[in-house]
């Protein structure tokens, strides 16, 4: 992903991931290709150098999927709220989607600002979007007679079936590296099978094999092999282009990884397990869970609170509290802070050197870093005035004892006067 130049960001959902690769073969040329980084949403970080990085590129596509929209946690809104800015720099692709409306309702974004353009429209109306952005800062200019202001949304198709002007669909759309075996063509006219050709061209490798006439809208060719990636499939009539989609090649290690990589998501995880459909409902069970199951005497392991920081030991850390400051839990996060040891807890870094309250103002979870905020402020408001009142009862009574002393020595000194 390190680019030369930061000029076009194409941010796809998996089930888009052949929209951008389609996208991204059509865009090279008007812009350079170590210009274009093309961004899965599923390897989203934290971490706030991704963001920045992210957000420099000068035009950024947003492919708005049906996917995109339901797999939208709160770390993958807070992305989009944070990189797609400014709007006027903003293409979105509606791509099986009506409108921005549901987006706008998830990420605060100024959906008037934004280009929209459909996945029936023409390759030009790309390239000359992206363009304009990229080479006049987003502002409409007069090009081959039509300006970015004049696209408009056409209709929408399914994200499944990815199309150019002389509809084509590949099938399978995924196949394996090894062994890829036979695709099939699907095509909008009836072509002559005996003047087709099939190129398969990716990863520097170009490909042609001659097509067999399936029937009279349909072709079918023997994948060649290719190692894993996008391969672009052109279908070619006496020489000329009829049409093109993306192939995906795959590998069965590579899947495992991928799959792994989605289970091994803690909060997906538990949302799976405790059968709900969002964050919000997940913080509301786990705290809901924690307050009926706590111990009487609260967590033994974080009763750290009359101990040096330093005798934590290592499997303390990171504790329960950092998960939630993480995730947003504030919820959890509130019940957490009623347990014996959230003081210490509070004061705890993890293998990073992040504090749960480091954590909270790094995802930027506003609420949750305010409400730990107040809470170590108010601990340690307490503890001081602990201290205070402990110190004044001192010397009340010390002023008593010494009050009675001198009750005594006046009592003598009567005594001996008589």
């Amino acid at each position: 992903m390190s680019n030369t130049s930061e000029d076009l960001l194409i941010i796809y959902e998996s089930e888009a991931e052949q929209w951008a690769s389609y996208l991204r073969f059509h865009l090279t040329g008007p812009i350079p290709e170590t210009g274009i980084c093309c961004y899965d949403i599923a390897m989203v970080t934290s971490r706030q150098d991704d963001f920045l990085r992210l957000g420099e590129y000068k035009c950024k596509l947003l492919i708005l999927s049906r996917g995109m929209l339901e797999g939208l946690c709160q770390l993958r809104r807070f992305f989009l709220a944070r990189v797609l800015r400014p709007e006027t720099r903003v293409i979105i692709l509606l791509c099986g989607v009506e409108s921005l409306n549901p987006l706008l309702e998830l990420v605060p974004l100024k959906g008037e600002e934004c280009l929209q353009i459909s996945s029936e429209q023409e390759p030009q109306d790309y390239r000359l979007a992206v363009a304009e952005i990229v080479h006049k800062g987003g502002q409409a200019a007069a090009a081959d007679g039509i300006s970015v202001q004049e696209l408009k949304v056409g209709k929408k198709l399914s994200s499944g079936a990815l199309v150019t002007n002389q509809t084509l669909l590949v099938l399978p759309s995924r196949v394996p590296c090894e062994n890829p075996g036979e695709i099939f063509i699907l095509l909008q006219e009836i072509m002559a099978g005996k003047d087709a050709e099939v190129e398969f061209s990716g990863n520097k490798q170009r490909v042609r094999v001659k097509p067999v006439n399936w029937n009279g809208s349909t072709l079918s060719a023997t994948a060649p092999d290719f190692t894993a990636g996008e391969v672009l499939v052109t279908l070619y009539s006496k020489g000329l282009v009829k049409g093109n989609a993306c192939l995906q090649y795959y590998t069965n290690l590579g899947d495992v990884a991928q799959f792994l990589q989605q289970a091994a998501d803690p909060v997906k995880f538990m949302c799976q397990a405790f059968q709900v459909s969002s964050v919000e409902k997940l913080d509301q069970t786990l705290a809901s869970c924690l307050m009926q199951k706590m111990p009487t005497g609260g967590f033994q392991g974080l009763h750290c609170d009359q101990s040096p920081a330093g005798e934590c030991s290592s499997e303390d850390i990171p504790t329960l509290l950092h998960f939630a400051a993480q995730h947003g839990l504030r919820d959890l996060a509130s019940a957490l802070l009623q347990c014996p040891g959230s003081r210490q807890a509070l004061k705890v870094s993890d293998s990073h050197g992040y504090t749960p309250l480091d954590l909270a103002h790094v995802h930027e979870h506003k609420e949750l870093y305010i409400l730990l905020q107040e809470s170590l402020n108010s601990k340690g408001d307490s503890l001081l005035k602990f201290i205070s009142g402990k110190k004044e009862k001192e010397e009340e009574e010390q002023e008593e004892e010494e009050d009675e002393q001198e009750k005594r020595i006046r009592s003598v000194v009567t005594l001996n006067l008589f």
